[in-house]
C-alpha cells in the first residue's frame, strides 16, 4: 500500500510541475484515499504513513489554489501542520508562501517564503529549496523589483545546475527571461525564448506551451496587439483545458490589457470582467481588484464613465495600495487624475500627475506615456499649451523603438502611442493652423522608415536559414505541382519562416534615427519641384487633406472617412477581377468596368474634387490614410495621364527625393512560369547600356540580391506573392527560388529605382501601428527612393508591354511618375503606382 501511494505521489507531484492540474489531482487523491486519509483522524505522528500524508496535502494544497479553490488549501496546509514532520516542515511552509503569492497577497508570501527559507536549507540543497528562489523571484516580479528578482532567479538556477535537475533549470531560465522582459529588454527576452523552446523540445516537450504567453507578452510590449491576442487566447484555452483556472484567469487580464491598448474598449471591458468574476470566485481580490480597473479604464476611454467614477478608482487603488500591491498602479492613479480633469477637479489632478513615475521597464514607458497624455488633458482643460506633454512622451518613444531591430517591431511601437498621436492630431486640427496639423499628421506614420535598417538578413546565420527556407518552398512547389499531400511540407515552410522571423525580432536596433523634417523643408521641396503634396488623415469620422506646395500649406475636408474606405475596397476587388488569368464574358467584363468606374468617380468627387482648384495641374503626391493604402489613384478620372506619387509620409518623400541614388549597373532579371518575361527583360536591357541580364533559368536570388546592391534601376519581372499574415516572407519567385521581402533588408546600397513587374507586390499589410509592411515597403524601407508596383493583378502580356514602353520613357529622361503617367493614360484600368518618389 505505501509504496504505491508514494508512487502516486510522486505522478502527481510531475503532473503538477507540467500544468496538468486535472491529472495530478487525480493521483493525489488515490493516493489519499490508498492511505484512508481521513480529516476527522489525525495520523499517528512520526509514522510513514502521516509523512506521506503531509506530503501529500502540501502538494494537494497547491492544485486547488490553481483549480480555483485556494481556501481549501489553505485548510489542507493547516491539517497537515498538526502531524508533519519535523524533516518536512519547510515544504508547508513553502506552499503556504506559494498559495499566498497566487493569490495576490504579495507581503506576507515573502515573508513565508523568507520563514521557509532556513527550514528547507537545514534539509539539505534539493529540488524545493532551488524552487523557493525561482518562486519567490515571481513575488518580486509581482512587486515590481525586478532586479531582486533576478537575483533571486539566478541563485535558483545556479541550484538547480549543481543538483542536475535540467528540466527545473530550464523553468528558472524561463522566470529569468520574463523578468528581463519587465525590465524592458524584449529582444535578450525573445533571444532566451527561443533558446528554451529548443531545450523545451529537447528535455520537455509538453513545457513548451509555457512559451504562449511568454510570447504574448512580449508582442504587447511593442504593440503587435492582433498576435498578442491571438496568443493570449491560445494560452489560455490551453492551461483552462489542463484545469489550471488560476492562470488561465490571469490570461484573461492580460488579453484585456491587450484591448485596451489596442482601444477595443468593448473587447476590453468583456475580458475584464471575465477575469473579475473569475478572481472573485476564487476568493483572490487583489486580482480582482486589478481586473475591475481594467474594466474601469475601458468604460473612460470610450467616454462611458459615471459621476462617481473618480472614487471607484480611488477606492481601488486604496485596495490595492494597502496589499503592497505596485503592478499598473500608477496607471490607476493617472486614470484617477484624468477623471478629475474631466470632472474640473484641477488641483486634485495635479497631485496626482506630481509623483515621478517609479516603476522600471515598459511598466516605466507605459505609465510616463499615460502621465504626459493626462498632463496634456490638463494643460488642455486650464486653456495651456498641451502640446510640449505630448511631444515629450511621442519623443520617449521614438527612443525606445529604436531599441529594436524587427521592422515589424519598430512598425508596431507606433501603435503604443496612439492616443499621444491621434490626441495631437486632434486638437491641431481644432486650433486649425495647416502647419501644426501637417507635422502631427507625420508623427501619426511611417515611423519606422526613420530608423536604418539592422540588416539581420546579412547575417550568416540567417542567410543559412533562409537557404533552408528556399530548399523548403521550392520542395513545397514540386509537391503540389505532382497534386500530393503538402501538408508536412507547408509546416516546414512555416517553421522556418518563424525561425527566421524569431531571429529577426531578437536582434537590438541601431538606437539611431533621422532628424525630422519640418513642414516648411517639406514646403519649400514641393514648391521648387513644381509638386504638391496632398497627405490625407481622418478626423470626425470625415477625410482631411492637408496641402503643401500650393503657395503655403491648406487644410480641406473631404468625404466621409468609411465611404472612401468602401469603395477602395471595391475598386480593388474590381481591379483583380479584371486582372484575372481567364478572360472575362463581355456582359461580366462590362460589368465589372461600370463598377470600377463608379467607385473611382466616388472617390473623385469625394477627395479630388474639393482640392483641385488648389492643385490645378501640377505633379501629386499622394501619402494616403492607412485604410485608403490600397486605392490605385492613377484610376481617378481627373488623375489619368498625371504625375502621381504614393509615398508613406511627406518626411519619406522628402528623404526620397533629396537621397543621392546609386549609379551601378542596371538590373533586368526574370521569373519562371512568365511567357513574356524574357522578351520583356530583353527589350528593357538594351535601354540601359551595361546592364545585367538574368533569364528566367539562370535567376538564382542570391544573385539577383547582389545584382540588386548598387543599382542604379532593377526591373523584376517574377511573379510575386503577398503574405498578408507574414509580410516579411512576400516574395518574388525566380528559377533558383524565392527572393524574400526580409532579405531587401540587408543590402548595402539599395537600387534607387526598383519595378516590380507582375503580380500585387504593391499591396501592403497595415497590420501594426498602422504602418505599412509588405514587399514594396520593404524596399522602401531599405532605402530604395522609387518603387512602382502593382496594387493587382496584371495580365503577363499587359504588365511586358506597359514596362517597355515605360522604361523606353525613363531612359529619354522622364521621372518614374511621368513615364507611368504617359503609358497608363490609354491602359484605364492599370493597376500599377509609383510609390516614394
Amino acid at each position: 500500500m505505501l509504496p504505491r501511494a508514494w508512487r502516486l505521489y510522486d505522478r502527481g507531484r510531475r503532473l503538477q510541475s507540467r500544468g496538468r492540474v486535472i491529472e495530478a489531482a487525480e493521483a493525489h487523491n488515490q493516493a489519499l484515499a490508498l492511505l484512508q486519509w481521513d480529516p476527522e483522524r489525525t495520523p499517528t505522528p512520526g509514522t510513514s504513513r502521516a509523512r506521506l500524508i503531509a506530503r501529500l496535502l502540501a502538494s494537494r494544497a497547491a492544485g486547488l489554489t490553481f483549480s480555483g479553490q485556494a481556501w481549501k488549501g489553505m485548510r489542507m496546509l493547516d491539517q497537515a501542520e498538526e502531524f508533519v514532520d519535523p524533516r518536512d516542515r519547510g515544504i508547508v511552509v513553502h506552499q503556504r508562501a506559494l498559495i499566498l503569492w497566487q493569490n495576490g497577497r504579495l507581503a506576507e508570501a515573502l515573508e513565508w517564503f523568507h520563514k521557509a527559507e532556513p527550514i528547507l536549507e537545514r534539509r539539505g540543497p534539493d529540488w524545493l529549496y532551488a524552487g523557493l528562489y525561482m518562486n519567490r523571484a515571481g513575488v518580486w516580479r509581482d512587486l515590481g523589483n525586478f532586479q531582486k528578482g533576478l537575483e533571486s532567479t539566478q541563485r535558483a538556477q545556479e541550484l538547480f545546475a549543481a543538483l542536475g535537475g535540467t528540466i527545473n533549470l530550464i523553468k528558472a531560465r524561463h522566470m529569468g527571461a520574463l523578468l528581463w522582459l519587465e525590465l524592458g529588454e524584449v529582444t535578450r527576452a525573445i533571444r532566451e525564448f527561443e533558446d528554451l523552446r529548443r531545450l523545451y523540445r529537447e528535455h520537455a516537450p509538453e513545457h513548451e506551451a509555457r512559451l504562449v504567453s511568454a510570447y504574448a507578452d512580449a508582442l504587447m510590449r511593442v504593440g503587435m496587439y492582433r498576435q498578442s491576442a491571438e496568443l493570449w487566447e491560445e494560452a489560455i484555452a490551453g492551461v483552462r483545458l489542463q484545469g489550471d483556472l488560476r492562470t488561465a484567469a490571469t490570461g484573461e487580464f492580460f488579453r484585456a490589457i491587450v484591448a485596451l491598448e489596442a482601444t477595443d474598449y468593448a473587447e476590453a471591458e468583456l475580458w475584464a470582467h471575465r477575469a473579475m468574476e473569475t478572481f472573485y470566485g476564487m476568493g483572490i481580490e487583489t486580482w480582482a481588484f486589478l481586473s475591475k480597473l481594467l474594466a474601469l479604464q475601458a468604460l473612460f476611454d470610450s467616454e462611458r464613465a459615471g459621476s462617481d467614477f473618480s472614487t471607484k478608482v480611488e477606492m481601488l487603488c486604496a485596495a490595492l495600495d494597502n496589499r503592497g500591491w505596485t503592478m499598473r498602479m500608477e496607471q490607476a492613479r493617472i486614470l484617477a487624475a484624468r477623471s478629475y480633469i474631466r470632472d474640473q477637479a484641477f488641483e486634485t489632478a495635479q497631485e496626482h500627475l506630481e509623483r515621478p513615475v517609479e516603476s522600471h521597464g515598459y511598466g516605466a514607458l507605459s505609465a510616463t506615456l499615460a502621465r504626459h497624455l493626462a498632463l496634456a488633458e490638463l494643460a488642455r482643460a486650464e486653456d495651456d499649451d498641451p502640446f510640449p506633454e505630448l511631444q515629450a512622451g511621442l519623443n520617449k518613444l521614438d527612443e525606445y523603438r529604436t531599441e529594436f531591430g524587427s521592422i515589424e517591431f519598430q512598425a508596431g511601437v507606433s501603435a503604443i502611442g496612439i492616443q499621444l498621436a491621434s490626441r495631437g492630431l486632434h486638437w491641431a486640427t481644432e486650433d486649425g493652423d495647416p502647419a501644426w496639423m501637417f507635422a502631427w499628421a507625420e508623427r501619426c506614420r511611417a515611423q519606422a522608415l526613420r530608423i536604418p535598417p539592422v540588416k539581420s538578413s546579412a547575417d550568416p546565420d540567417a542567410r543559412e536559414s533562409i537557404g533552408r527556407l528556399r530548399q523548403a518552398r521550392q520542395r513545397l512547389w514540386d509537391i503540389q505541382m505532382d497534386g500530393r499531400d503538402d501538408t508536412e511540407a507547408m509546416r516546414r515552410v512555416r517553421e522556418l519562416e518563424e525561425e527566421i522571423r524569431a531571429y529577426d525580432r531578437s536582434k537590438p536596433g541601431p538606437r539611431l534615427q533621422a532628424e525630422r523634417i519640418t513642414p516648411e523643408q517639406i514646403q519649400l521641396l514641393a514648391e521648387e519641384r513644381g509638386t504638391v503634396i496632398v497627405s490625407l488623415y481622418g478626423i470626425n469620422d470625415h477625410l482631411v487633406a492637408l496641402v503643401a506646395g500650393v503657395g503655403g500649406l491648406r487644410n480641406v475636408q473631404l468625404m466621409k472617412l468609411e465611404e472612401a474606405v468602401e469603395s477602395g475596397r471595391r475598386l480593388g476587388a474590381d481591379l483583380d477581377a479584371l486582372g484575372a488569368p481567364y478572360p472575362l464574358p463581355d456582359r461580366l467584363r462590362q460589368s465589372v468596368e461600370a463598377s470600377v468606374r463608379r467607385n473611382a468617380e466616388i472617390l473623385s468627387r469625394g477627395i479630388w474634387d474639393p482640392i483641385s482648384e488648389l492643385i490645378g495641374d501640377r505633379d501629386v503626391v499622394i501619402v494616403p490614410h492607412s485604410k485608403l493604402a490600397w486605392v490605385p489613384w492613377p484610376l481617378l478620372p481627373p488623375l489619368r495621364g498625371r504625375a502621381i506619387t504614393v509615398s508613406p509620409s511627406a518626411e519619406a518623400w522628402w528623404r526620397a527625393t533629396t537621397r543621392r541614388r546609386p549609379n551601378g549597373p542596371p538590373l533586368a532579371a526574370a521569373g519562371p512560369r512568365l511567357n513574356t518575361a524574357g522578351t520583356e527583360i530583353s527589350a528593357i536591357g538594351g535601354l540601359y547600356p551595361g546592364a545585367n541580364l538574368m533569364p528566367a533559368d539562370d535567376s538564382d536570388p542570391e544573385l539577383v540580391l547582389k545584382a540588386l546592391d548598387g543599382a542604379s534601376v532593377a526591373h523584376l519581372a517574377a511573379h510575386g506573392h503577398h503574405e498578408p499574415d507574414n509580410v516579411l516572407f512576400s516574395r518574388l519567385d525566380f528559377g533558383q527560388g524565392p527572393l524574400n521581402a526580409y532579405e531587401l533588408l540587408g543590402l548595402d546600397q539599395p537600387p534607387g529605382h526598383v519595378v516590380l513587374s507582375s503580380c500585387d507586390l504593391g499591396r501592403s499589410t497595415v497590420a501594426v501601428g498602422n504602418e505599412t509592411l509588405g514587399f514594396t515597403a520593404a524596399l522602401l524601407h531599405a532605402g530604395t527612393s522609387t518603387v512602382v508596383s502593382s496594387l493587382g493583378r496584371v495580365p503577363d502580356d499587359l504588365a511586358a508591354e506597359m514596362m517597355i514602353d515605360y522604361h523606353r520613357r525613363c531612359a529619354a529622361g522622364a521621372t518614374p511618375a511621368e513615364a507611368l503617367a504617359a503609358v497608363g493614360e490609354n491602359r484605364p484600368w492599370h493597376p500599377f503606382v509609383c510609390f516614394g518618389a
